[in-house]
């Protein structure tokens, strides 16, 4: 079980509440937070995972589907970083039971604040003409040194959590 933990404006766009007292995650990764993201290509809807920094992205215009479309992104973005099969498997059993809750870390939204000013940046980039792919997209952010980390990156970090590997 984990929480998505929404900024009041995903929530609203969203129609959800949060949950004032939510069970602690079991999921290694931890929370995940979520944001509404404009970006040039589309709004998107970005959540990093509160331990590694891990960011996924999925297009607001698919919110009908979120929870089954953030198991999907979830699952190939660790595919993408080589993470085992059978590990990916049980961090996503995890990822079955997602509760709302209320954003809890201000850091953590900073954080998230840097990674949609670099999406948006990516989306300009490319000029909406569909050459990165999300996956692209969210593996390039995987690989960006992060201060809260102590300049170590998501991939780096998340792989340390899920397989004990630097």
């Amino acid at each position: 079980m984990i929480t998505l933990r929404c900024t009041h404006k995903l929530r609203k766009y969203l129609g959800v509440s949060a949950l004032e007292s939510p069970a602690a995650p079991t999921a290694k990764l931890g929370d995940w937070y979520a944001n509404l993201v404009p970006t040039a290509g589309g709004d998107l809807i970005l959540c990093a995972s509160e331990k590694s920094l891990l960011t996924v992205v999925i297009p607001a215009r698919e919110s009908n589907n979120l929870i089954p479309l953030f198991r999907l992104r979830v699952g190939n973005i660790l595919a993408m970083l080589g993470i085992n099969a059978g590990v990916i498997e049980r961090e996503l059993t995890h990822l079955e039971h997602i509760q709302f809750g209320k954003t809890a870390s201000r850091s953590l939204l900073g954080s998230m604040n840097d990674f949609a000013q670099m999406y948006q940046y990516e989306a300009e980039r490319y000029g909406g003409s569909g050459i990165l792919s999300l996956s692209k997209a969210e593996l390039n952010m995987s690989e960006v040194p992060c201060k809260p980390l102590k300049y170590a990156s998501a991939d780096m970090v998340t792989r340390e959590l899920l397989e004990g590997k630097g």
